[in-house]
């Protein structure tokens, strides 16, 4: 996510502040209640159905209000009112929400809790009264299944995204032409390997001369860091986020070299001088504007970063969107996609159901899904909606056939045992976010034994929540969660 996968949630900050941005921010209407005002503070009709709609969405909030525009006019009996909260408040707020009874109608689904204690917390709602056998035909075959949007024969939710690997690289046409690094049309001249990237980002920070470099990102935030490593997904692992490979049944940060790789080719760069000196200093957003400002030619994002663009530097439009580069001659893995998937849900508590579905069963058809494509959002899950006709610019289209061809069905052994879904590893601190700084800071010198000592504190956390799991009588094999026949260049055959 989708994607969010934009950054983890796990850093939820204490309660104690999220009541005080709980009530910092949004409208103070309880979910259910009539209000006399719409969402633009325009007078409100008597009787009209207001309903609560929250998401964490900024660049992609211009694309949901315009849909709520449109709502509203096929719909006037039905006002939407949407939310948009901070990132990594979101899970805090939304469970403070539904212990005070003021939860949104309509909400996107965070990644934490993990789904199934969103449901067994009365977050969510069934939506087998409304998504019918017939509704659910109007989407790809595999887009329900049990253990992923599907719990005990019930509906919580529907795909959202569309299979696309969730971060491109992004080269500025400028700054690769000032270095001299363009084809015949101006156009940057892509790497496709890592030793392609290093050897650009010393061009480029050569021909700088201190006014701009080869590579940049802004960690201020403590997330991106893991984005930059997510080069490694196309260099011989299965996840690069987490480094579970699912071949082994074992998490892998040490005893799958590509990371050790990553690491030395990284600091590698930071040692030439390429990576932007204050990258530790300013956040994703910050790093984003020097980019399109021709501060550094190269940069890891999502296609969130196009609609960002067009908020704080909508002249900015000279870039190159290519697949992230992969360690060696060819990849040798790739970005995956299961059966399944998640985006809005209803609250477990909301009183309006019907209109409630209305406004979800709106978000969900393939006439917003090529709306969303066409404002240049990213792929939808119909793909009658992923056309790179529909796209209006030439980065986008660019970003429409990466993404395109960028994936492959990994196994779900979750969807077949979906008992796995009760086995909950506790969080092990240091993570890999802080193990980066601390070696991208000088401060971890000896990078083999974090990551092996990281990779053993996760091994042996899945192995005691696999064993409380049994303890609570719930049926698990260790087993389930090894699939020795993935051949990671090619789709994992459907079994029936």
């Amino acid at each position: 996510m989708t994607r969010i996968s934009r950054r983890s949630m796990l850093r939820a900050t204490a309660l104690t502040a999220a009541v005080a941005a709980l009530s910092a921010c949004g409208p103070s209407t309880k979910a259910g209640q009539e209000q006399t005002s719409g969402a633009a503070g325009v007078p409100g009709t008597p009787g009209t159905t207001t309903i609560q709609h929250w998401d964490w969405w900024v660049t992609q909030g211009p694309t949901i209000d315009n849909e709520i525009k449109l709502f509203e006019a096929k719909n006037p009996s039905i006002k939407v009112v949407k939310t948009t909260q901070v990132t990594d408040q979101y899970p805090n707020l939304l469970q403070l929400a539904v212990k005070a009874n003021t939860a949104p109608d309509v909400l996107l689904i965070p990644s934490t809790p993990d789904l199934v204690e969103q449901i067994g917390q009365n977050w969510l709602k069934p939506l087998n009264e409304w998504a019918t056998d017939k509704w659910q035909a109007g989407f790809p075959s595999d887009s329900f299944a049990e253990g992923s949007n599907v719990f005990g024969g019930k509906v919580y939710s529907a795909p959202y995204d569309g299979p696309a690997p969730w971060l491109q690289l992004y080269l500025n046409n400028t700054v690769f032409k000032n270095a001299g690094l363009v084809d015949a049309n101006g156009k940057a001249r892509v790497p496709q390997n890592w030793d392609d990237v290093r050897g650009m980002a010393q061009t480029i920070t050569k021909a700088g001369s201190g006014n701009f470099f080869g590579w940049g990102f802004g960690d201020k935030q403590q997330f991106v860091l893991p984005w930059q490593l997510m080069m490694c997904q196309r260099s011989g692992t299965p996840d690069a986020q987490t480094s579970f490979d699912l071949r082994t049944g074992h998490y892998t940060w040490a005893s799958n070299p590509v990371f050790a790789d990553w690491i030395k080719f990284f600091t590698g760069m930071k040692s030439d001088g390429s990576i932007i000196s204050q990258a530790m200093s300013i956040d994703d957003e910050q790093a984003r504007v020097q980019f399109a400002t021709g501060k550094f030619g190269m940069l890891i994002g999502g296609v969130w970063v196009q609609s960002g663009w067009q908020q704080t530097n909508p002249d900015f439009s000279d870039y190159t969107v290519a697949a992230l580069p992969y360690n060696g001659s060819k990849p040798t893995s790739f970005f995956y996609r299961t059966p399944g998937g998640v985006g809005f849900g209803l609250s477990g508590e909301t009183k309006l159901g019907d209109a409630a579905w209305s406004w979800f069963e709106w978000l969900n058809s393939p006439d917003a899904a090529i709306r969303w494509v066409q404002a240049g959002q990213g792929l939808r899950v119909f793909p009658q909606a992923n056309k790179p006709d529909y796209a209006k610019t030439e980065p986008y289209r660019e970003y429409m056939n990466v993404a395109l061809n960028g994936t492959r069905l990994a196994p779900a052994p979750s969807l077949v045992h979906p008992t796995m879904s009760q086995v909950k590893p506790q969080s092990t601190l240091p993570d890999i976010q802080g193990i980066l700084e601390g070696i991208y800071t000088g401060q971890i010198a000896d990078a083999k034994s974090a990551l092996q000592d990281l990779q053993s504190r996760q091994d042996a956390a899945q192995a005691a929540a696999i064993k409380d799991a049994q303890s609570r009588s719930v049926k698990v094999d260790p087993a389930w969660w090894t699939v020795t026949d993935w051949n990671l260049t090619e789709d994992y055959p459907t079994k029936s």
